[in-house]
């Protein structure tokens, strides 16, 4: 878990109140980064999973089955949402589809990981190799799951609605325009009031 001091430091690096950093540390992914069998939560998305690959070149109805209908398609959607350790069982699946490097790598950045839920897609933007290094260092410890959630904030333009507090604005930059149908910004400025408390 991420420590008081390790909160207090980025919080006075950035300078942002601390009770903002936890309220969206709180709203991702319920205040921990972890399963409790220490692999990272993570959640997988098929939509994103269709985009991928239609940007690395791969028809993805041409390695469209019955059976990974529950991991790919076009279309944002809850219904195949699993939780928990079900989201590893979700990537595998999507990871061994065939033995394209493109498919596999395409797996991989589209899950969200850690306490943040930050796409793998965004490996690039804060700082990483690939989707692979961007794993393997939020694999480590928690406080990277801090460090490069403010590394996205930054690179968004995000940090900004933080300190303000303008929690609509964050919930947009942060989780996309559908983020109001979710209830993400009333959520985060409800976790923010009982943390600054």
């Amino acid at each position: 878990m991420i420590t008081e001091a390790e909160f207090e430091q980025v919080a006075q690096d950035y300078n942002i109140e601390v009770a903002a950093i936890k309220a969206v540390h709180q709203v991702e992914a319920n205040n921990g980064g972890f399963l409790p069998d220490g692999r990272l939560k993570i959640l997988f998305e098929g939509h994103v999973f269709w985009r991928q690959l239609v940007k690395k070149g791969v028809d993805p109805y041409s390695i469209l089955k019955q059976e990974h209908r529950d991991v790919l398609y076009k279309h944002w959607t809850r219904d195949e949402y699993i939780g928990g350790t079900g989201e590893w069982d979700r990537l595998a699946e999507a990871y061994k589809m065939t033995d394209d490097d493109r498919v596999k790598t395409a797996a991989v950045e589209s899950a969200s990981y850690g306490a943040f839920q930050l796409m793998g897609f965004n490996a690039q933007l804060v700082g990483f190799k690939d989707a692979f290094d961007l794993f393997f260092f939020l694999a480590e410890k928690e406080l990277n799951h801090l460090k490069v959630f403010i590394k996205f904030c930054e690179a968004n333009n995000l940090t900004r609605h933080l300190r303000s507090k303008n929690w609509a604005a964050f919930a947009r930059g942060y989780n996309g325009p559908g983020y109001a149908q979710n209830k993400y910004d009333i959520k985060l400025e409800a976790a923010y009031n009982k943390f600054r408390l």
